[in-house]
């Protein structure tokens, strides 16, 4: 299996993990895949929801994003390009949802064996990276950016304007070369994001004046 772990970037210590996430029901009645597919598929769910959060959107946008990013389609391709149709054990025949199934298992078993940390770097490696652009750092865009131009560093002023105790509104406004940008969000850091892709949309237009 050493030449698997290479392909998927993760050594297991329980080997056998790894053996019962690429066992079809049709090989064995009780240790296959099917525990680890279930699991596999809500980790998979979580790693695709931070990312798609991170990225940013509408709740309607990123929900319909999601629901295309975990169908039978992507984990099929990221499964093949894996090679793991190469491993899968099965007597008879298996079909095509095979594939898909034994991604979300072997994700799962990753899980199981290294904790979520792990998981998520093999979904953001082997599915997302093909599927969603990584989230932009606004913030260190627009440091390096006055930093270019000899400017003095943003300063950002940070204050909750409301909301519920559950759901808090933030505000955020960020002084750049005598410049004052605004954002909201639902949190501080959310808020000078926002502010500071409004910095960045006007000064790093070359059309405008900085």
């Amino acid at each position: 299996m050493a030449e698997l772990e290479g392909r998927l970037g993760y050594a297991f210590r329980d080997a056998r993990l790894l053996s019962r996430a690429l066992t079809h029901a049709s090989a064995s009645g009780t240790e296959n895949y099917e525990e680890l597919e279930f699991l596999g598929d809500s980790v998979i769910q979580l790693c695709v929801t931070d990312r798609l959060y991170k990225k940013g959107g509408s709740a309607g946008e990123m929900t319909a994003e999601r629901q295309l990013l975990v169908s039978h389609e992507p984990l099929k391709q990221a499964a093949s390009e894996l090679g793991l149709h190469d491993y899968i054990v099965y007597e008879g025949g298996v079909g095509e949802k095979a594939l898909s199934s034994v991604y979300e298992s072997v994700c799962g078993a990753i899980y199981a064996d290294g904790g979520f940390a792990e998981a998520q770097k093999f979904v953001s490696r082997t599915l997302l990276a093909a599927h969603v652009s990584a989230p932009r750092n606004f913030k260190g865009e627009l440091q390096e950016l006055v930093q270019q131009r000899h400017e003095r560093l943003p300063e950002y002023d940070t204050r909750r304007t409301g909301g519920s105790a559950d759901r808090p509104q933030f505000e955020s406004r960020v002084s750049v070369a005598g410049r004052t940008f605004y954002g909201s969000g639902g949190s501080k850091a959310e808020a000078e994001k926002r502010a500071a892709e409004a910095a960045l949309e006007a000064l790093g237009n070359p059309r405008k004046n900085f």
